[in-house]
């Protein structure tokens, strides 16, 4: 007898959102998107790890926009967060400011 399917709403909804979504690999500070967008992932790869690493997600599009998100203390080791999604209602703009090799961000419009 075979085991019927147990059907997950929520792990579907996730992947049906994640269909829609747009996936970057950022190697410095840029503006991401002038839109407003919803944050679902942001993994950070230190150059160095142990090393202090600082990352800001900005509400807008530069560097002097409002800081929403400081992922500065959490990512001095490779990991990522668990505490989006989060909506940024003026766009976009990742501020890679120091030991970072890069970041991978996930985001909607």
């Amino acid at each position: 007898m075979e085991t019927p399917a147990i059907k997950n709403e929520f792990a579907e909804g996730i992947l049906e959102l994640s269909k829609g979504a747009f996936t970057e690999y950022l190697t410095s500070s840029r503006k991401v998107t002038a839109k407003p967008c919803y944050i679902y992932k942001v993994v950070v790869a230190p150059e160095t790890v142990g090393d202090h690493s600082i990352v800001y997600l900005r509400n807008g599009e530069a560097s002097s926009d409002p800081i929403l998100v400081n992922l500065s203390g959490q990512y001095s080791h490779p990991t990522h967060g668990d505490e989006f999604p989060m909506y940024f209602n003026r766009g976009l703009y990742a501020d890679l400011s120091v030991n970072i090799a890069g970041i991978t961000i996930q985001y909607s419009i």
